[in-house]
């Protein structure tokens, strides 16, 4: 067997070499291209890499491009597994007692054949749409691990390697995750707002579950961005825009549609009356807003820029390619759009609600109108400021005060 498929006999293997050719005498009777032990466990490492990667992966046997993606990224599983024990276990102790490198080895034996392998693949991706978008991105990143490994490596003979430059490969794909990450918070955002009870979570807060939920899905988005550790100033900055571009695009989408959730429970009403529900939407949006574009009097509420740390991006943009400024503008104007739009949202729901009251004012008005001869002022407005207080309450209990203090001047 490979001696990568069995690293605890892998050991005392080489330990009796090492000491075999410390045998002078021994050496001497071996052919000439075998008396170095260094030359001999160089040749027997790249064979025995050799034939393991061959059985785990014939491209001749696969006719799909979406087979061979599946199958490339369970090699690179299978690759980065091995990857990580040689480094952690095999190579130092191989080093020690031999000299040889043995991760650098596996590392330029790895780019020979798993590289040209991915690049054929992602190079014909342009003509075949139906490569697995999430498989790919795995491919993806257990490829760049692999390659993070091998910039790790303290020898000078790796600096061609194609490994180091595998972010190339993948370039146009990056889109591509982005639209389909977006399409998935989506999905998560429908199920979320699905099964809200558009209640309050606990006593603390303000606001529902599918809040909460939201606000992780766009995390996730985040997490998705740093987890490809791009390299590139120029693809960066555009990648960040789009990655902006999907998070305002989700969040919008979330005001959306607990937006048409908010009077779904008041048609047919005799007097409406307001509830906790109503207060609850517009906190959802509003929070959702101020995650976007935090007002000067709520610093406890950290901007999208603040918290996913994006100054640091474009402070290195602007330090290798000098648009860190430029992008931190454009960056700015797409949230700074998206947290209008919410707050036309706002608005629009806040109004909706003003005009609510009014039919039941109304009402009230035209029983004050007939009152009886003789009643007192107190008795004929007094339905009218029960029911205004009332509500009134409900809302200044419920709502943000920023909410709150809008929704007043509207009424």
């Amino acid at each position: 067997a490979p001696p990568h498929m069995c690293p605890p006999f892998f050991f005392p293997h080489h330990r009796v070499m090492a000491k075999l050719y410390q045998l002078d005498d021994l050496v001497a009777k071996l052919p000439v291209d075998r008396r170095s032990l260094k030359t001999a466990l160089e040749g027997s490492i790249k064979m025995s890499f050799v034939k393991w990667y061959h059985s785990l992966y014939d491209m001749s046997r696969l006719k799909s491009i979406l087979l061979q993606c599946y199958a490339l990224k369970a090699v690179s599983e299978s690759c980065l597994t091995l990857c990580n024990t040689i480094q952690n276990s095999i190579s130092p102790e191989v080093k020690r007692l031999t000299g040889v490198d043995y991760l650098a080895i596996y590392v330029a034996s790895l780019d020979t054949l798993f590289s040209p392998a991915v690049m054929d693949l992602m190079e014909r991706w342009s003509q075949k749409k139906e490569l697995a978008v999430t498989t790919s991105y795995v491919l993806y990143l257990n490829t760049k691990r692999m390659s993070v490994i091998a910039q790790q490596l303290e020898t000078t003979d790796l600096k061609g390697l194609k490994l180091l430059n595998c972010q190339r490969w993948f370039k146009k794909m990056v889109p591509v995750w982005l639209k389909v990450a977006l399409v998935i918070c989506k999905e998560r955002i429908d199920r979320a707002v699905e099964v809200d009870k558009i209640a309050i979570v606990t006593d603390e807060v303000c606001y529902s579950s599918s809040l909460v939920d939201t606000l992780t899905f766009l995390h996730q988005l985040v997490d998705f961005w740093n987890n490809l550790d791009w390299t590139s100033p120029e693809e960066t900055y555009t990648f960040v825009v789009e990655l902006i571009n999907c998070i305002t695009d989700a969040a919008k989408y979330y005001v959306e549609q607990i937006y048409t959730r908010a009077f779904e429970h008041t048609s047919g009403m005799e007097q409406f009356s307001i509830t906790v529900r109503e207060c609850i939407i517009l906190n959802n949006m509003k929070h959702m807003q101020l995650m976007l574009s935090p007002e000067p009097s709520s610093s406890a509420v950290a901007g999208l820029l603040d918290e996913l740390e994006l100054h640091k991006t474009f402070d290195w943009l602007q330090q290798e390619i000098g648009i860190g400024e430029q992008g931190r503008i454009l960056v700015g104007n797409v949230v700074k759009s998206a947290a209008e739009d919410i707050g036309q949202k706002i608005t629009s729901e806040s109004e909706q609600l003003v005009m609510q009251f009014i039919p039941a004012i109304r009402v009230f008005i035209d029983e004050a109108m007939q009152a009886a001869q003789g009643a007192t002022i107190e008795q004929v407005l007094s339905p009218l400021g029960e029911y205004l207080n009332t509500n009134l309450k409900t809302l200044s209990s419920n709502l943000l005060f920023s909410v709150f203090r809008n929704l007043l001047e509207d009424i």
